[in-house]
């Protein structure tokens, strides 16, 4: 079974301002571990996350943020269950029992060499970037990277594949990334690596399953 990207990009604000990659992750997140029996848009999931914590989400204005805490209840509504992972071999074994989840990480810091990503990112980095074309050349900004949502799930066929949200869910990025086990580790490590906080890379990620 292939993960399916529920993409942010379907939700630019005006001014350019993308803010739900938590609340699109967590709809693919539910998708995935219903086997779409269920299969919520980014839509539906940005709704969700405005009932849940009963903030809305303003347009144009960078304001719907979202932390763990707000995605468990987010899940909720979705019709999900999602926990705090305690270890990164519970991670495995709910994933491997059809879990899905949910990623908390500092993009791209800290990724692995060669991940594929999306071709949103690869836009940003060339404006950002040193070498860029976008004018503002300010290396401080790549290599800090930025605070991002992301989800994933595992497969006996499929194996480990990996949704950034910023992908398009269109023609080549509708599904998730296929990656090994230790490349999601280094994933869900990027917070640490980044410098954000010291936890160990289970700490960033939730888990979640379906009823």
């Amino acid at each position: 079974m292939k993960f399916k990207v529920k993409s942010q990009l379907d939700h630019v604000e005006k001014g350019g301002i993308l803010d739900d990659c938590g609340p699109s992750s967590m709809a693919a997140a539910v998708a995935w571990a219903s086997k779409y029996a269920i299969d919520p848009s980014a839509g539906d999931g940005i709704k969700a996350k405005a009932r849940a914590t009963g903030r809305l989400d303003k347009q144009g204005v960078n304001d719907n943020g979202s932390n763990l805490p707000d995605l468990i209840k987010t899940v909720k509504v979705l019709g999900g269950i999602a926990r705090y992972a305690k270890s990164w071999d519970d991670i495995v074994a709910s994933a491997h029992r059809g879990a899905a989840l949910g990623i908390w990480v500092q993009q791209p810091v800290g990724y692995p060499l060669g991940l594929e990503i999306s071709e949103w990112h690869k836009r940003w980095e060339r404006w950002w970037g040193p070498k860029g074309g976008g004018g503002k050349k300010d290396p401080k900004h790549l290599a800090g990277g930025y605070g991002h949502m992301t989800s994933a799930g595992w497969d006996p066929v499929d194996g480990w594949q990996w949704a950034c949200p910023t992908r398009s869910g269109k023609g080549n990025e509708k599904f998730a990334v296929k990656l090994t086990e230790d490349q999601l580790k280094e994933i869900a490590d990027s917070k640490r690596v980044a410098g954000k906080d010291k936890d160990l890379p289970h700490k960033h990620v939730i888990i979640i399953e379906w009823k």
